[in-house]
């Protein structure tokens, strides 16, 4: 169970974290984007629990990013999740291309040093920013 669900999550925030890039670049207030999300399709425990954009995690009042990625859930465990799904899935002949693209996102960052960071941090590391 908790590979699947930390598989779902990884992707979720990912989507998030690409949302809220997104937002920025068009210079839409990161708090009123989140607000608009957490009312709307969008919801979801990314986007209203641990928002990976630091201002919006400040105004929800939850979440690593509000405190520079520190604790949380790492990106070298959500990394060792994603593994441990993406094998499981081949074990049963399961093709998994969401899971194994996000794994690869996350592999990336884990080499990059974000490991210890929350896996939220991926926000910055796709934007290229230091954290």
């Amino acid at each position: 169970l908790n590979y699947s669900n930390n598989a779902a999550l990884a992707a979720q925030m990912m989507g998030i974290c690409e949302a809220m890039n997104l937002g920025d670049a068009l210079g839409v207030d990161p708090v009123i984007l989140a607000k608009v999300m957490n009312v709307s399709t969008a919801k979801c425990w990314s986007s209203e629990v641990n928002n990976p954009h630091p201002d919006a995690a400040k105004e929800i009042g939850s979440g690593a990013s509000a405190h520079k990625y520190e604790g949380g859930f790492g990106t070298a465990l959500m990394l060792k999740d994603l593994n441990l799904a993406v094998d499981c899935g081949e074990e049963q002949g399961l093709v998994l291309p969401i899971s194994g693209m996000t794994r690869d996102w996350y592999r990336l960052a884990d080499k990059h040093g974000y490991g210890k960071k929350d896996f939220g941090v991926m926000l910055q590391f796709l934007k290229g920013a230091k954290v």
